[in-house]
């Protein structure tokens, strides 16, 4: 793909060239043009019990999710979505097995269609697959955020917060050589910071592991964190038939 960058906005911009220097850059909704009030719409047609469910094995145990998977295609500049026929999960972050959860089509939403197309949107132009998937996940979490410090082996990640309640939450990225062979960390993380609602973040996923800290209830309160977790995969992933975490 050619990386003219012709007719983007200066913030998208800003941003495939941070993305392209540190290997992260820290956005917003707003930023990438999305209009005034996606987000809420957005928030409150999919954080909902209709959608959102526990499924058991999962980690962390009290975590509810939904998820899907679109096929893309990158054509001159021009970017054509299509739901994949799978999002099965298979043999990812120690599960052994294939795992299905709760899906949610999103490009029969227009709104959500949209927030798939800014999304990958962010992926500068020259270093966008002409074919691939775009894994999406939907996460409310209560207590712990994850599990500890993880890759997901995939090319970019997206992070998008929608809503918190409550502190703590505060994503991380550690360069992926600074831990022992135990798995603790040996330096302190190039990135650490609580995502408020309206932010996103995307990093290239071989340079990082990442994570977050545990939620903390407010006083008298419940945590609560609705965000939206987003790998750009790579090619075999899905079209060679692998699963996704």
């Amino acid at each position: 793909m050619s990386d003219e960058s012709t007719g983007a906005p200066p913030s998208l911009e800003d941003a495939w060239a941070t993305l392209d220097r540190q290997g992260y850059a820290l956005t917003n909704d707003r930023a990438l043009g999305l209009p005034e009030g996606l987000r809420e719409d957005f928030h409150k047609a999919y954080f909902n019990s209709s959608v959102l469910r526990r499924d058991p094995g999962d980690m962390p145990k009290d975590r509810r999710r939904a998820r899907d998977v679109i096929r893309y295609q990158w054509r001159c500049g021009a970017l054509d979505m299509q739901e994949h026929d799978s999002i099965t999960i298979t043999n990812r972050s120690g599960m052994p097995g294939k795992r299905d959860h709760a899906r949610v089509r999103f490009l029969e939403d227009p709104q959500a269609a949209s927030l798939v197309r800014a999304f990958l949107s962010l992926v500068p132009p020259g270093r966008r697959q002409a074919d691939g998937t775009f894994d999406i996940n939907l996460f409310r979490t209560f207590t712990n955020v994850v599990s500890g410090p993880h890759c997901d082996d995939e090319q970019f990640c997206v992070i998008y917060l929608l809503s918190r309640m409550g502190g703590g939450a505060e994503t991380y990225l550690y360069k992926r050589g600074d831990f022992s062979d135990r798995g603790e960390p040996t330096a302190e993380p190039i990135f650490k910071h609580q995502l408020n609602p309206g932010e996103i973040i995307i990093f290239e996923d071989k340079r990082f592991k990442h994570g977050a800290t545990p939620l903390e209830a407010p006083p008298g309160g419940t945590a609560m964190r609705d965000a939206v977790v987003c790998t750009v995969d790579y090619r075999e992933t899905y079209l060679a038939g692998a699963g996704l975490n």
